[in-house]
């Protein structure tokens, strides 16, 4: 079975491999060949309740174990499924950092992801040897997709990004879903690692959770000698679904070991309430911290103190409307 790891090592020679693929498609031998059952995967079919166990690796809060769930189905609304999973701190965390692109809508025809409202083609059934396409995802437009294996009823498949890195991934027939998916960056550091952990089901019972998240403020602070930021934004709700539930707030905080060195966090609304404040001594680390306050519509202000040279706060804002299902 080939080793997705090392080829993440290997982006030159999949890019070469990329450009012939490429070569040969103009010349008409794109998806000519082997049409065998091995050698061709078509879209598999998910019903409500269907799940797979998967472990969630970021760089940010290491592993996670939890299910991906089929929880609806809609053959009306661009004919599309929804996944939400089992932990809610996991959906939480994606509606900040965005990681995941297996949570929420996917289209039945494709199993394509949505980025911006639109659909992303990370798949191309049928999945065929020598297959390529493109698709966006994380923020990157054009990522160069192929399909250089099939064996044994999984599907290799890699994509590369002169400035996103390259995702590596799996799809396996029997399975109807991914079984290895890892986003390495351009600086070679694994943003995202999704893998299957051998379980999988029908007929889920539980709770499933997805939030639907709108970007407000993402910024880094470094050590600024005592300066004060103070910047404001406007909470109108959601472009198209109304007002949020919550905003969901991420912090990442590193304060320097010397005596001087501190940091703080605010957050008003327009009625100078302070749903969240924040303070930090020197030598105070906290790391991917989360926190969910209650949203009001109108205008919010943010205010950061970071001091000390080698101090560093990031600082993530969204909001959010929180779907929770009960199966």
């Amino acid at each position: 079975m080939p080793n997705l790891q090392a080829i993440s090592k290997n982006r030159s020679f999949i890019a070469i491999t990329l450009v012939v693929l490429m070569c040969s498609g103009c010349l008409g031998g794109q998806n000519q060949g082997n049409t065998s059952s091995d050698s061709k995967t078509i879209v598999p079919e998910w019903n409500i309740g269907d799940w797979w166990m998967y472990t969630f690796t970021t760089p940010e809060f290491g592993d996670v174990t939890t299910r991906l769930v089929v929880t609806e189905t809609n053959a009306e609304e661009n004919s599309s499924y929804m996944l939400g999973i089992t932990n809610q701190l996991e959906s939480h965390r994606h509606a900040l950092l965005n990681f995941n692109p297996f949570l929420g809508r996917i289209t039945h025809s494709n199993l394509s992801v949505f980025e911006n409202g639109i659909p992303q083609s990370v798949f191309s059934f049928p999945l065929e040897e020598n297959k390529f396409w493109t698709f966006d995802l994380f923020g990157f437009s054009e990522w160069n997709a192929n399909v250089f294996s099939i064996n044994n009823g999984v599907t290799y498949m890699s994509a590369i990004h002169p400035e996103g890195g390259a995702i590596e991934y799996s799809f396996d027939k029997e399975l109807g879903f991914l079984s290895k998916f890892l986003w390495t960056g351009s600086d070679e550091v694994i943003k995202m690692e999704m893998t299957w952990s051998g379980q999988k089901g029908e007929g889920y019972t539980g709770d499933a959770f997805f939030v639907r998240a709108f970007d407000f403020r993402n910024e880094i602070y470094e050590g600024n000698d005592g300066e004060t930021y103070d910047s404001q934004f406007l909470n109108n709700g959601h472009p198209s679904d109304g007002n949020f539930d919550h905003l969901y707030i991420y912090l990442d905080v590193e304060i320097a070991g010397n005596a001087a060195a501190h940091g703080s966090f605010s957050i008003k609304d327009h009625r100078g309430i302070s749903p969240k404040v924040e303070t930090w001594n020197a030598g105070t680390s906290e790391k991917g911290s989360i926190s969910v306050i209650p949203s009001q519509s109108g205008e919010y202000t943010l205010t950061v103190t970071c001091t000390g040279e080698s101090s560093r706060i990031h600082m993530i804002v969204v909001g959010g409307l929180e779907t929770v299902w009960n199966l």
